[in-house]
């Protein structure tokens, strides 16, 4: 139950397994077909390097499901080496979502892709291990107060090794996402997120007073981050992952609702849907 490994821990230091369980999906249909015969079983790679590795170690193991989309656009040939321009895009069950346009790197059929944590930059595995620390952060956050501080610090070491690569390009968007992310403006929500999910499990539990008391929790975070900055990237984010569930939450808070219908209103018709008389 999900209050209870909460209760674990909020009691323990970071000691906490994390296993992705990553379904890659590949486009590339445009190519031509010696250019897509190259990249046979590069999905399989990639779902291979984030899968059969334990991210972060310990004894209480999670399983965190995600999908990811690569888009191959080009494919050019430079003198030592043929390179590859994707788009990247990667989402969690629990909402933890990226889309990336500038993903560059070098690839032949050949290649394999080995974890080798403080090696030199490698422009297909770091990248990989860059999005890795990005979701597992963020799914770390909903468990307990900042826990994912530690992996969005790796993350962070990852931008500033690439920066000073031959593999610069792209980078420092990546760089900005995260400062975004951990950014004191953005705090007071990752602060609650365990909050929230700890509402959604006591609702769903029929504890519905519980439920709204660990709701109001949430609705101030979101509040002091809208307040600051309302068009906060991190916060759109949320909002586009938890709506739905969100305005569930706050059924017949009228006050609550309005005011989610003005911080939100991307989604004002799913909130006024729990309005009553609306």
């Amino acid at each position: 139950m999900r209050h209870v490994v909460f209760l674990i821990l909020a009691n323990i230091t970071f000691l906490f397994s994390q296993v992705l369980n990553v379904t890659v999906t590949m486009e590339y249909e445009h190519l031509s077909d010696d250019e897509q015969a190259e990249l046979d079983g590069f999905g399989e790679k990639i779902e291979q390097y984030f899968n059969n590795y334990e991210w972060v170690e310990d004894e209480f193991e999670v399983d965190i499901p995600c999908n990811a989309r690569i888009i191959i656009e080009t494919v050019q040939k430079k003198t030592f080496e043929k390179m590859y321009k994707a788009q990247f895009f990667i989402s969690s069950a629990s909402g933890e979502t990226f889309y990336d346009k500038m993903w560059e790197f070098p690839y032949e059929s050949s290649n394999s892709f080995v974890h080798s944590p403080g090696g030199l930059f490698n422009p297909v595995t770091n990248f990989l291990d860059y999005y890795a620390y990005m979701v597992l952060a963020g799914e770390l956050d909903t468990y307990g107060l900042l826990l994912g501080n530690p992996l969005y610090d790796k993350a962070l070491e990852i931008t500033n090794q690439a920066a000073v690569s031959e593999y610069a390009r792209g980078w420092s968007g990546r760089y900005d996402q995260l400062l975004k992310i951990t950014h004191v403006r953005t705090k007071p929500l990752r602060e609650v997120k365990p909050d929230f999910f700890e509402a959604l499990y006591l609702y769903n539990e029929g504890q519905y007073v519980k439920a709204y008391e660990y709701s109001q929790k949430v609705f101030d975070g979101i509040q002091k981050v809208y307040q600051k900055e309302p068009n906060n990237k991190y916060l759109s984010l949320f909002f586009d992952a938890h709506h739905k569930e969100i305005a569930m939450l706050f059924e017949n808070k009228q006050e609550q609702l309005k005011q989610l219908v003005d911080m939100d209103s991307k989604h004002r018709e799913t909130y006024r849907a729990y309005i009553p008389g609306e």
